[in-house]
């Protein structure tokens, strides 16, 4: 009888025991959620309006890690790649205040592929990158537009009135003015890639050309022209980012059909 009393309480010290086990166990993951969930939100909160402004310059002229271009001793980094091609930043890295792709509702468009690590991506993946890698070279974001998530277009950021450079090496195939909208003045230039024959890229947003119809250009090296002032009705959706006048150039690649 008296080893049965025994047995039963030994029995009740462990189920005690394990009781109290699962409850610390229950209680340090539900911190660690609360942590996680924490650090989560709070990159949400900075992530996806993260402010770019004062041409992403710290304090003693330190690079931002906020600033879409690590610049590293290039002017003209490769920020996407164009089929088998680079295409370098059309403007200096120090003037980029963003970069940002968009959709494009065109049959002709090729679609970017874009370099480096996306800045909007998914809470979760910014916090777990941040972690376990390093500050990435190149930093874009992905805009939502009717045509949903794409990268057939990219509007690079800049100050009004900073250079354009070529992005591509090529022919420049068009120089003109044109009505934006109807309403807005606007110069687009044209550049056919060397060695392609249907491939054009497009660069709108331009002031100020400095090149003509049959000029050779070479990447990073050709200016083409100046950033112009954006219409504020199109520069809203950068200026979220930017917080500043949201000026920008755009760049898309149309390929025309071969019959």
């Amino acid at each position: 009888m008296r080893s049965q009393d025994e047995l039963l309480r030994r029995k009740r010290r462990l189920a005690t025991v394990h009781r109290r086990r699962r409850l610390r166990f229950a209680l340090g993951f539900g911190a660690f959620c609360v942590i996680v969930a924490g650090i989560v939100i709070a990159a949400t909160a900075r992530g996806s309006t993260e402010q770019v402004g004062s041409r992403g310059l710290l304090a003693g002229g330190e690079q931002s890690p906020s600033a879409p271009v690590a610049v590293l001793g290039e002017e003209h980094p490769a920020f996407a790649r164009l089929g088998d091609r680079n295409l370098l930043l059309p403007v200096d890295a120090s003037d980029a205040t963003i970069i940002a792709y968009q959709s494009l509702s065109d049959e002709r468009a090729v679609a970017l592929t874009p370099i480096g690590d996306q800045a909007n991506a998914n809470s979760v993946i910014r916090f777990f990158r941040g972690i376990f890698s390093s500050d990435p070279p190149i930093r874009y974001y992905l805009l939502k537009s009717s045509e949903g998530e794409g990268t057939t277009s990219v509007l690079v950021g800049a100050p009004a009135g900073s250079p354009v450079f070529a992005p591509i090496s090529g022919v420049v195939i068009a120089v003109k003015e044109y009505m934006l909208y109807g309403k807005h003045t606007d110069v687009q230039i044209d550049i056919r890639p060397e060695k392609t024959s249907g491939i054009t890229v497009t660069l709108l947003f331009v002031s100020d050309p400095v090149v003509s119809i049959g000029d050779i250009v070479t990447a990073g090296k050709t200016q083409l022209g100046n950033v112009r002032e954006c219409p504020q009705e199109l520069a809203e959706n950068l200026a979220v980012y930017t917080h500043d006048s949201g000026s920008h150039v755009y760049l898309q690649a149309t390929e025309e059909p071969v019959n």
